[in-house]
């Protein structure tokens, strides 16, 4: 059983205008953090292994999908983790005379991106298994970024905890978004590519798989690295409906852009027929367009949905709201551009992408998580269960882990520099910033934190 079983509720009959203000104010909430058998931790012999003598806990939350009850009523998700224990870290100096080029470590390098059931009871939220993906049956990938050049390439080094060059995977995966098809088979989506792939949901090994340019729009290869798809569903009639994280970077201009939307991109599996549409950011909500996220997303019906937009505000604090969208009448982005001939996301107002022909996808409030007492920073995975009312949300552990800059340098203010990506790192392991040698030192440190499903009982079913 899947999602698809809350069609017959009548929710083609959903409007969005006529969601009750006591539709947010009067929920019922359920928290549980998800409890991890020591069996599925990330095993890990790196230099903190002191810290972490069991290894990670598996980072489930990435997002999720409602599967059933189980026989003794139990609610039971199919939770996908991303690619891993990972962390800015400083850039990379192969030589006296290389540019330094971006980086990101990787202290589990081994670890393998996968999917499990939560089976979640009146008392607890547990991890029940969990499935690795695999290219071909006995290669499981792993996620480590794609070499340099390749479709998915992120453009990143990445480093061991120790700081040492690590290979390449050609197969590598940044999974975030994951459902069934009403065949069985498991649907996911990636940052890196941004890719979307069909999966054996008993062996994790990938069938299928779509890629900018091959299957999928080309334009969705201007994702900001590590930005790719972030959130999946598919609809009733079987479309799968994948998020680009946040605005694309068409012309290199992003930290500037004022991109009045965010791409949503369509797949029928069944012809390879693909649209997009555009999902309206709260734009004045944030400093600047690129900080607003998507976190996941849940199908009502074949033109409705369930999106979690998330990120840090004008005032600095993070926001993590759920609105419900509908694309019944919103412009198939594909082919149109601005009246110059460029991307539509360099059309800085509403009113511009209006005239260029272009009608977003409506969307209405929901529920505001921050305001309920949500603690994580980010929410990466909804659901909606079979009694209309219910939203399942997960967030995302990071595996536990942290990187923590420990003797840092000082800025020219004279001000701890906190980011690891403000130093550089040689092939002699020497650590500099600003060019200047310090004994600056990077330790991966636990942070403690869970991942967790709030279970959210709504007054009444969405209508």
């Amino acid at each position: 059983m899947n999602i698809r079983v809350l069609m017959s509720l009548g929710v083609a009959a959903l409007s969005l205008g006529m969601i009750s203000p006591s539709f947010a104010a009067e929920p019922t909430i359920k928290k549980y953090d998800i409890v991890i058998d020591e069996s599925l931790f990330v095993p890990y012999d790196g230099a903190a292994k002191h810290d972490f003598p069991k290894g990670f806990p598996v980072g489930v939350g990435s997002s999720m999908y409602y599967v059933g009850k189980d026989e003794d009523g139990a609610l039971l998700f199919s939770l996908i983790s991303d690619r891993g224990p990972n962390a800015d870290s400083p850039a990379y100096k192969a030589d006296d005379d290389a540019k330094p080029v971006k980086t990101k470590m990787f202290p589990a390098p081994q670890f393998n991106p996968g999917f499990g059931i939560v089976k979640v009871t009146a008392d607890k939220a547990e991890l029940v298994d969990f499935t690795t993906l695999k290219s071909a049956p006995e290669k499981p990938i792993t996620g480590l970024p794609i070499p340099q050049g390749a479709i998915g390439s992120t453009g990143e080094t990445p480093l061991s905890d120790s700081l040492t060059i690590l290979p390449y995977d050609k197969n590598g995966m940044d999974t975030e978004g994951i459902e069934a098809d009403s065949d069985g088979n498991l649907w996911v989506c990636d940052e890196y590519g941004p890719f979307i792939a069909k999966l054996d949901p008993k062996t994790g090994v990938i069938l299928e798989k779509y890629g900018p340019g091959e299957g999928l729009p080309e334009i969705v290869k201007f994702r900001q690295p590590n930005r790719g798809f972030e959130g999946l569903t598919i609809t009733p009639s079987g479309k799968i409906i994948a998020a680009v994280q946040s605005i694309l970077d068409v012309d290199g201009k992003v930290k500037k852009s004022n991109a009045q939307f965010i791409r949503f991109v369509e797949l029928d599996p069944k012809t390879g027929k693909t649209r997009m549409f555009a999902y309206p950011h709260d734009v004045d909500a944030f400093k600047k367009s690129r900080d607003a996220k998507i976190g996941d997303l849940a199908a009502v019906s074949d033109d409705k949905l369930l999106v979690v937009e998330q990120g840090k505000g004008k005032d600095k604090k993070m926001r993590n709201l759920i609105y419900m969208v509908d694309l019944s009448k919103a412009t198939d982005l594909t082919g149109k551009t601005a009246s110059d001939g460029k991307p539509l996301e360099t059309i800085d107002t509403a009113e511009e992408l209006s005239k260029a022909g272009v009608v977003p996808m409506s969307k209405t409030f929901v529920f505001d998580l921050k305001a309920h007492g949500w603690k994580p920073s980010k929410a990466e995975g909804i659901a909606l269960l079979d009694d209309g009312k219910t939203l399942a949300v997960a967030s995302d552990n990071d595996f536990g882990m942290t990187l923590d800059v420990e003797n840092p340098a000082k800025d020219k203010d004279g001000k701890d520099v906190k980011k690891p990506t403000g130093y550089v790192v040689d092939s002699k392991g020497t650590i500099t910033y600003e060019k200047e040698h310090t004994n600056t030192t990077f330790h991966v440190k636990p942070t403690g934190e869970r991942s967790q499903i709030w279970l959210i009982t709504l007054p009444e079913p969405i209508k």
